[in-house]
């Protein structure tokens, strides 16, 4: 694939999981929920050996809709959290939705990874059985940060296999 089919299907794809965010953002309003979409403006899997001195989904958040990411994150834990995921050559297309039950509150973040960028931290989430969503401005300030135990809705199928597991 050239360079600009490759970068006309990344920006398809990421139009599609912002799409898919909307989506479920109604839905979730629809049940009372506050739910706000996140279009991430880059996310990267960060492993624990790099410098920033933390590692998992490192989220960047639009700054106008960074305040409101905060705000979210100080008032609900988010103890529970789906992904809903589709490949296309070695891009990753997701939406990670961040449920706080208690406080009816979702945060659905969407955006785009290349699967062989993730085969550190896979590995270190797979030895460790947790993996961490960031949430940051673009200067790298944290927002919030959630730690989920089912590693596995993050990563795409067949990652074993990217990661010389299988």
């Amino acid at each position: 694939m050239d360079e600009d089919a490759d970068h006309g299907t990344r920006k398809e794809g990421t139009a599609a999981a912002v799409d898919d965010a909307r989506s479920i953002a109604d839905q979730r309003r629809e049940a009372g929920w506050e739910a706000t979409v996140v279009p991430a403006v880059d996310t990267s899997p960060v492993p624990a050996d790099a410098e920033q001195g933390y590692s998992g989904f490192v989220h960047v958040v639009p700054e106008s809709l960074a305040d409101e990411v905060a705000a979210a994150c100080e008032r609900a834990a988010f103890p529970r959290y789906d992904a809903y995921r589709r490949s296309v050559g070695g891009d990753l297309f997701f939406v990670v939705e961040l449920l706080d039950p208690e406080t009816e509150t979702a945060l659905l973040v969407a955006g785009t990874y290349r699967a062989a960028d993730a085969v550190p931290l896979y590995r270190q989430a797979s030895r460790e059985g947790v993996v961490e969503t960031h949430l940051t401005r673009l200067n790298g300030e944290s927002l919030g940060s959630i730690e989920h135990d089912a590693i596995e809705k993050l990563f795409p199928d067949g990652m074993e296999t990217i990661a010389g597991r299988k």
